[in-house]
């Protein structure tokens, strides 16, 4: 496990703060990313705020963002399409 920074809301109606959180280690089939830019969009909103709860309960605390740029800084053993140092989008994962 490993801590590394995010903007969390802490509740449904808390603002988006900076937070450490854990991540799990990468496993064989993980890629890891640093991420450089990532788009907060409506859908996240909605997420946060918990406005989904009937089909998609939301966990606190929770981090939005779906729509990432970033760069490869590791690949599992399995992985074959990425290489460290790849420049990488990350698309709607809602």
């Amino acid at each position: 496990m490993k801590n590394t920074k995010a903007y969390a809301a802490a509740s449904a109606t808390a603002p988006l703060a900076p937070e450490s959180i854990l991540r799990r280690d990468p496993t064989e089939s993980d890629v890891q990313i640093e991420i450089l830019f990532c788009g907060v969009c409506h859908s996240d909103l909605h997420t946060v705020r918990d406005e989904w709860s009937s089909v998609m309960p939301t966990t606190y605390p929770c981090v939005p963002g779906h729509e990432i740029v970033g760069r490869v800084t590791a690949v599992g053993a399995a992985v074959t399409e990425h290489t460290e140092g790849d420049l990488v989008g990350v698309g709607c994962l809602v």
